[in-house]
């Protein structure tokens, strides 16, 4: 098949060869125009959407009252040589739902959103329009109804004393990274109990995943980081501190299955691991907190392609520590000192939020996570550790922020006990967050679910 070049010269040496026939052969010059132009047309429509041929939706985040109105709109965003415009279809939903319903609210044709007559639970709202011909094909608005942010209660807290020594079965020294498998499951990596471990949602232990360690053989662990589960199961930890840094996988029993991603700094490698998550084509992305970048791989651990570069400007890295991958193959990463920047799937820096300016001292970012309508948890501390957490009010300590997948601040969490160092969190399909914390004395989970 020609291209559109060649099809567009072929077509236009024809017509050149027959111009000065008779009548006849202007006809037939006409119709090799017109079909010159077909091709070109069908080809043109056939090619896929560059990657910056994205849309944007506004607003973006907006506080209405039972009943009320108001107009949501989608653009195609101006691109070199290209201006903004209207995209050709927008499918609208709230919630998921194909034009809303009555508890949640309706959205018609042109993107006028009614509220509910009467205030749902929760009470925030996601707008959803879905645009096949972005590269962003899937937009989220957040309506929140009444003037206060929305709030998250605690459904069901389960604590452990922390073990001083060495961890034993259920009992762990250093949680550091948290986990749900497709059962609800809770999966925990123990940094420095050098293990991996599988509670139930109401806390039971389960079992151990691998081998225990500390030890460098396949299946054992030195310093696990992160953990996370895919679809069918399988898990991935990334075993990224000390002498020898890697990412290994399990089946999901626990089994070890393989392992890639050796320590270094040429592409490929890795040294300290922190956020992982995973693209729609299930290549599985991490962030690497001392070569500052982020690393791609197959699912079966092949190396495609790493991006990022050190430094303070937008779209640089300064000690990435979280990652979360929305439905969009949009990437977020935290830095641990802030800001949280949004990348597209090969690095191109798209927006920052979640600085860390405080009024009174500095915020430390440890971890990120996300839910099915592309929000955005960002974990935090102070530089004061157990005591210094952000206020949310009278003896409550903020410890988890969300912000929509636009960069909107939404609302803030904060665990029930008082005290907590650095801490992870998962968002569940039903929009529960579990959220892991360490305090002097104990851990746990802490379960929230939106009011």
């Amino acid at each position: 098949m020609l291209n559109r070049k060649d099809s567009y010269y072929y077509h236009q040496k024809a017509a050149a060869n027959s111009r000065f026939h008779s009548i006849g052969g202007v006809a037939t010059v006409f119709g090799a125009i017109v079909a010159g132009l077909a091709i070109f047309c069908l080809q043109a429509s056939c090619e896929p959407e560059s990657k910056y041929h994205r849309a944007t939706i506004a607003p973006s985040r907006v506080h209405l009252e039972t009943g009320e109105q108001e107009k949501f709109k989608v653009v195609m965003v101006a691109t070199r040589l290209m201006a903004a415009a209207a995209p050709k279809e927008v499918q609208w939903g709230v919630n998921d739902i194909p034009g809303g319903n009555e508890t949640y609210g309706t959205i018609d044709d042109k993107g006028v959103y009614t509220a509910p007559s009467k205030v749902p639970s929760p009470r925030e709202i996601h707008i959803c329009a879905t645009v096949p011909e972005s590269a962003n094909p899937h937009l989220w608005a957040t309506v929140v109804l009444g003037d206060k942010p929305p709030r998250y209660k605690s459904v069901r807290i389960w604590t452990a004393p922390v073990a001083t020594e060495s961890a034993t079965a259920g009992h762990m020294t250093d949680p550091h990274g948290i986990a749900l498998d497709p059962k609800g499951n809770i999966l925990i990596s123990d940094q420095r109990g050098h293990r991996v471990y599988r509670y139930t949602a109401e806390g039971e232990y389960l079992g151990e995943i691998g081998k225990g360690g500390p030890g460098t053989e396949p299946g054992q662990f030195k310093e696990p980081r992160m953990v996370i589960a895919d679809a069918t199961g399988n898990i991935f930890v990334t075993d990224s501190k000390g002498d020898r840094p890697r990412v290994q996988v399990f089946d999901p029993e626990g089994n070890f299955l393989r392992l890639f991603a050796p320590k270094g700094m040429k592409p490929g490698m890795i040294l300290r691991c922190h956020g992982v998550g995973f693209d729609d084509q299930d290549n599985f992305h991490t962030v690497d907190v001392d070569n500052m970048r982020v690393n791609v791989y197959t699912y079966g651990g092949e190396f495609l392609y790493d991006w990022g570069i050190e430094g303070l400007d937008p779209g640089n890295f300064n000690s990435p520590h979280g990652l979360y991958i929305d439905h969009n193959n949009d990437v977020f990463v935290s830095g641990y000192y802030g800001p949280t920047q949004k990348f597209n799937s090969e690095g191109d820096f798209l927006l920052s939020f979640c600085p860390g300016d405080p009024p009174d001292g500095s915020v430390y970012f440890h971890s990120l996570t996300g839910d099915k309508w592309g929000n955005v948890y960002v974990t935090c501390r102070t530089s004061e550790g157990y005591d210094g957490a952000l206020s949310l009010g009278v003896d409550k300590a903020l410890s988890l922020m969300k912000f929509n997948n636009n960069g909107d601040f939404i609302t803030a969490l904060s665990f029930t006990a008082k005290e907590h160092r650095e801490t992870s969190a998962v968002v569940g399909e039903d929009g529960r967050v579990y959220a892991l914390f360490k305090g002097q004395d104990e851990m746990g989970v802490e379960i929230f679910e939106e009011e």
